[in-house]
C-alpha cells in the first residue's frame, strides 16, 4: 500500500438483561512507575496515564482508550492550556490526521483521514447533531473537560455522518470530594482578551456541583472584523443511593462576529501587486498586498445563539447489571447577512460579490435509554450494552441569495447589506425540515483471555425526513411555490474489532467497521438529493498501542484503508444531473507519542501520512465552447485534505527556578481547493513559542508568540475554489492562570 412521542421513548430504560456475573479479574497489564514533576503547575498527565483515559467518542462500554480497537485521541484541558490552543479549531488541529478551519456557515469544519464536512460526526457530551456541519461551532476551549476524537467510520456508537471520524467535547464535569477553582486572564495582540472562571464544590459524598464561565473578544486581525463570545456551562451530580447517580447539566453558548472574515480572493498573477507562492494554478496567486482587506459589507454579520440541556439516571440492578437512562435538549438561533464570495472579474478589474441572508431556527432533543452489564460468562469478564436511540430535529430556516455592487480589489468600497425585498435577491426561500432518528444499537467486549478482548457493535438506524420549501417572489419572478418531499432512509452498521496485549504495556489491535452518512445535509438538502439514498462506508485498520521506558512514554501507531460508496457524481449521458455511484478511499498512517525525556523536559509529537483519491467521480464542467459536460475525476485529491501533517510540542521546566519553556511546530502538507486539482494551496511550517513563570502570589504567567516566522500562508479553502482563508500573522498573547 502506499501510504502517503416522548413518554413512549422512556420505556428504551426497561431493556432485556442477559445473563452474566461479576469480573474477578483485571486485565493483566502491569503498572509502571510514573514521573511526576513537582512544582509546575498545569503539568501535564504522566504519559502512562494516556492510554487509560476513557473515551465515549468511542463507545458505550466504558473502554479506555487502550481496550479500543480503533484509533482514539483525547485532549484533556490541562493540554489545551498548556499547549495554548484557544479555540476548538486550534484544539482539533493538534491531533493527528486532523485539519480544521472556517467557512462562511460552518465554523469549526474539519477533515480527518482524507473526508471532510458532512462525513465527520460531531456531539456535545454524547449527545450528537443530525447535521453536524449545522451544529459545529469554533468555542473556547476553556468551557471543556476534554475533547474526544475517534478516527474511522463510527456510526455504531455515533450514528449516521460518522463516516471519517467522531468528534465529542466534553464539557467540565461535577467532581465529589472535591472543591476547587480556577480562573484565565489573557489579553494579546488585535486587542484579543479571553477571561473565564470555573469552580467545583461538592459539600458532602452524595452531591457536587459545578459552573464554568468564559467571555472572550477580539479586533480580528483583518480590517473591522470584531467579534466576542460567552460560554456559560453548569453540572450536577447526585448519588441518593448507592445504586442511583443523577446528573443534570446546562450549557449556554453565544458567537458573535461583525462582518466576518469570508477568506481573501485569488487574483491573476499579473494584476497582484505582492504576489506570493502561497497558491499556484490557473495563473492565480495569493497577493500579500491585500492580506488585510476585508470584502464583506460594512454591516455583515454572523451570530448564534445555542444551549445544550442534558439529564441522565444510572440505576444499579445488582453488582453486574444497571440501568441507564439520558436525555437531551438542543436549541440554536443563528443569522448571517453577509458577502460570501467575491470573485476577481478580468473583463472589470472589480471583484464581484454574492449576497447571503440566512437564518436557522433550530431544535432537537434525543433519549437514550440502555442496559448495561459488567460481570463474568464463563469465567472471563463480558462488557455488553443494548439500548434504543430517538432523535427528533425541527429546523426552520430562510434563505436570500443575490448580488451586490463590484468593488476594487486594492480601494474596496464595501457598502451595505440589501433590505430583504424581491428586488434585492435572485432566490428568496423559506424551509421547514423535520428529521426524526430512531435506533436501536448492541455492543459487546469480551475478554477471552486477560491479555485479550474482542469487542463488536451493532446499530440500526431508521431516518425520517420531511421537508417543505417555499419559494418567494425575487428578483426573477413574482410567483409563490411550496413544494414538500421527503423520504425514509435504513441502514444498519457494524463493527468487529479484538485487542491484545503481546506483553505489558504492548498491545495490538485491529477493526473492520462500518457507516453511513447522508449524501449532503438531511435538513437542507433539496427535492433531488433527498431522493438519493445513504452513502455508506467502510474501514480496516491495525495498529499498536504501548507505554514504556518505566511508564515515562505513550505510543500509538495505526494503519487504515476508509472507502466510501454511492458519493454523488454525475451522468456520462446528462452532464447536469447528479446520481449516485461515485467512490473516495483514503489509505494513511499515525503515529503519535508522549513521552516524559526527564522530570523538566517533556515532549508529544504525532504525524499522519494519507493518500486520498476519488476512485470514481464525474464532475460536470463547462467545455471552452460554452457547452456542458462531464471531466473524470478519478485518482484526484478531496478539497482540503493534506497528505502530510507533523506536530510537536516539547517543554522544558528549568530545575532551580519556576520558569518553563515550551515549543511548537506544525507541518500541514499542500492541499487543493478544487475536485480538479487545478489550484493548490502550499504547505506550511509554523513556529510558536512559549515562556511561563510561576508568580510568587500563586498562578501561573504566560507569554507565548505565535507564528513566530510570520508566515504567509492559505489555511482553509472557502465555498469557491478561488477564495482562501489567509492563515493569521505574528501574534503574541500574555495570560494568567491560576488554581485554587
Amino acid at each position: 500500500m502506499r501510504v502517503p412521542g416522548r413518554a413512549a421513548i422512556l420505556a428504551a430504560s426497561a431493556l432485556a438483561a442477559l445473563p452474566g456475573a461479576a469480573l474477578a479479574q483485571e486485565g493483566g497489564v502491569q503498572q509502571l512507575d510514573e514521573i511526576n514533576v513537582q512544582g509546575a503547575p498545569g503539568d501535564s498527565e504522566a504519559p502512562s496515564r494516556r492510554l487509560d483515559r476513557k473515551a465515549e467518542a468511542a463507545s458505550r462500554l466504558g473502554l479506555s482508550v487502550k481496550e479500543t480497537p480503533a484509533t482514539v485521541d483525547v485532549i484533556t484541558q490541562q493540554q489545551l492550556q498548556e499547549e495554548g490552543r484557544r479555540s476548538l479549531i486550534e484544539a482539533y488541529s493538534s491531533a493527528p490526521g486532523v485539519v480544521a478551519g472556517n467557512l462562511p456557515g460552518e465554523p469549526g469544519a474539519t477533515a480527518i483521514r482524507g473526508f471532510s464536512r458532512g462525513a465527520v460526526g460531531y456531539s456535545v457530551d454524547g449527545f450528537r447533531a443530525i447535521d453536524p456541519l449545522i451544529a459545529s461551532r469554533n468555542y473556547d476551549s476553556y468551557s471543556f473537560d476534554r475533547i474526544e476524537i475517534l478516527k474511522g467510520p463510527a456510526s455504531v456508537v455515533n450514528g449516521s455522518g460518522a463516516l471519517a471520524g467522531t468528534i465529542n467535547v466534553v464539557t467540565r464535569k461535577p467532581e465529589f470530594g472535591v472543591n476547587k477553582a480556577d480562573g484565565l486572564l489573557s489579553y494579546g495582540s488585535f486587542d484579543s482578551v479571553r477571561s473565564g472562571a470555573a469552580f467545583n464544590v461538592s459539600p458532602n459524598e452524595n452531591v457536587a456541583a459545578n459552573a464554568s464561565v468564559f467571555y472572550g473578544r477580539s479586533d480580528g486581525w483583518v480590517n473591522d472584523t470584531d467579534s466576542r463570545n460567552v460560554q456559560v456551562t453548569t453540572g450536577l451530580a447526585l448519588t441518593p443511593t448507592d445504586r442511583l447517580k443523577i446528573t443534570a447539566a446546562f450549557d449556554y453558548f453565544e458567537d458573535r462576529y461583525s462582518t466576518p472574515y469570508q477568506g481573501s480572493p485569488l487574483l491573476p498573477a499579473g494584476v497582484a501587486r505582492h504576489p506570493s507562492g502561497a497558491v499556484s494554478g490557473e495563473g492565480l496567486v495569493l497577493d500579500r498586498s491585500i492580506r488585510k482587506k476585508n470584502y464583506n459589507v460594512e454591516d455583515g454579520l454572523m451570530k448564534s445563539d445555542s444551549i445544550w440541556a442534558r439529564t441522565g439516571a444510572e440505576y444499579a440492578l445488582s453488582d453486574a447489571w444497571s440501568l441507564k437512562s439520558e436525555f437531551g435538549y438542543y436549541s440554536a438561533d443563528r443569522y448571517w447577512a453577509n458577502s460570501e464570495d467575491f470573485t476577481y472579474n478580468a473583463a472589470t478589474g472589480l471583484l464581484d460579490r454574492s449576497t447571503t441572508l440566512i437564518t436557522h431556527d433550530h431544535q432537537a432533543w434525543q433519549y437514550r435509554g440502555s442496559a448495561n452489564y459488567d460481570g463474568e460468562i464463563g469465567g472471563h469478564r463480558n462488557r455488553f450494552t443494548a439500548g434504543f436511540e430517538y432523535m427528533k430535529t425541527d429546523f426552520g430556516s430562510k434563505r436570500r441569495f443575490g448580488t451586490t455592487t463590484s468593488i476594487d480589489p486594492f480601494a474596496p468600497i464595501r457598502g451595505s447589506f440589501p433590505s430583504d425585498i424581491p428586488a434585492n435577491f435572485d432566490t428568496r426561500q423559506n424551509f421547514d425540515s423535520k428529521v426524526g432518528n430512531a435506533s436501536v444499537f448492541a455492543e459487546n467486549a469480551f475478554n477471552v483471555t486477560p491479555e485479550w478482548i474482542v469487542v463488536g457493535g451493532l446499530r440500526f438506524d431508521a431516518i425520517d425526513l420531511d421537508r417543505v420549501v417555499a419559494d418567494l417572489p425575487n428578483a426573477a419572478s413574482a410567483t409563490r411555490t411550496r413544494t414538500s418531499f421527503g423520504n425514509d432512509y435504513k441502514a444498519t452498521s457494524w463493527r468487529i474489532g479484538t485487542v491484545y496485549d503481546l506483553a505489558p504495556g504492548f498491545s495490538v489491535f485491529g477493526q473492520y467497521t462500518t457507516a453511513i452518512t447522508p449524501v449532503t445535509t438531511l435538513l437542507l438538502s433539496n427535492m433531488e438529493r433527498a431522493a438519493f439514498d445513504l452513502s455508506k462506508g467502510r474501514s480496516i485498520e491495525a495498529g499498536v498501542k504501548s507505554t514504556f521506558w518505566e511508564g515515562r512514554a505513550a505510543a500509538t501507531a495505526s494503519v487504515y484503508q476508509i472507502d466510501q460508496d454511492d458519493i454523488l457524481t454525475r451522468s456520462p449521458t446528462a452532464p447536469f444531473l447528479s446520481v449516485q455511484g461515485g467512490s473516495q478511499r483514503s489509505r494513511g498512517v499515525e503515529f503519535d507519542l508522549s513521552v516524559a525525556v526527564t522530570e523538566q523536559w517533556k515532549i508529544n509529537a504525532n504525524a499522519a501520512l494519507l493518500k486520498a483519491e476519488f476512485t470514481e467521480l464525474d464532475e460536470a464542467i463547462t467545455r471552452p465552447n460554452g457547452k456542458p459536460g462531464v471531466a473524470d475525476r478519478k485518482g484526484n485529491r478531496p478539497v482540503n485534505v493534506p497528505e502530510q501533517i507533523f506536530n510537536l510540542w516539547t517543554t522544558y521546566r528549568l530545575p532551580t527556578v519556576p520558569v518553563t519553556f515550551g515549543a511548537g511546530l506544525r507541518h500541514v502538507g499542500s492541499f487543493y481547493t478544487n475536485n480538479a486539482n487545478t489550484i493548490r494551496v502550499a504547505g506550511r511550517t509554523l513556529l510558536d513559542a512559549s515562556i511561563s513563570y510561576d508568580v510568587p502570589v500563586g498562578g501561573t504567567v504566560t507569554l507565548r508568540g505565535r507564528n513566530l516566522t510570520n508566515k504567509f500562508y492559505g489555511e482553509w479553502s472557502g465555498y469557491s475554489d478561488r477564495q482562501i482563508y489567509v492563515g493569521a500573522p505574528r501574534s503574541f498573547d500574555l495570560t494568567y492562570s491560576v488554581k485554587f
